[in-house]
């Protein structure tokens, strides 16, 4: 007993095409609309919220330790958190296509570099290092420039 099948031998004749595919018919092209948000956006809200949520953290953390050792009493880690949960919801917002995420999540996102850099400006007697202003500042400066991008901009209907 053989398991194997036998070849067939077909010519160029003996193929039959559908009604539809018809060798002297022309073919119609189908456009399928994407309805999910573009890959870009959904890989920048991934990035955001993890981003957001470990800021957040850190800012907390350290309001909690100078409160700790008795310095607190300093706002500008609250304003960062509030910065990050504005962040957040503005990436989630732009998901769901709604324009006001990409204006919330902009403004956030001003409101926190220019805090950062601000906070980072040399005085007499602290230094903080040009580097470490950049590695925060410039990603959160690239993906602002990402979000505003035109696939994006024009995903934002509502």
């Amino acid at each position: 007993m053989n398991n194997s099948l036998k070849p067939r031998n077909n010519n160029i004749d003996d193929i039959q095409f559908p009604p539809h595919e018809n060798n002297n018919q022309e073919r119609e092209v189908v456009y399928v609309e994407r309805t999910g948000a573009p890959t870009m956006l959904t890989i920048l809200v991934i990035f955001t919220i993890i981003g957001s949520l470990f800021s957040m953290g850190k800012s907390l953390f350290y309001d909690t330790v100078e409160s700790y050792f008795g310095f607190g009493g300093s706002y500008t880690y609250w304003i960062y958190a509030a910065t990050c949960v504005g962040t957040m919801f503005g990436a989630i917002m732009m998901l769901s296509k709604k324009k006001n995420g990409l204006y919330i999540y902009s403004a956030c996102q001003v409101i926190f570099v220019a805090m950062f850099v601000l906070s980072r400006i040399p005085s007499g007697t602290t230094y903080y290092s040009t580097s470490y202003t950049m590695l925060v500042a410039l990603p959160a400066l690239i993906f602002l420039a990402l979000y505003w991008s035109k696939d994006i901009r024009d995903y934002l209907t509502k």
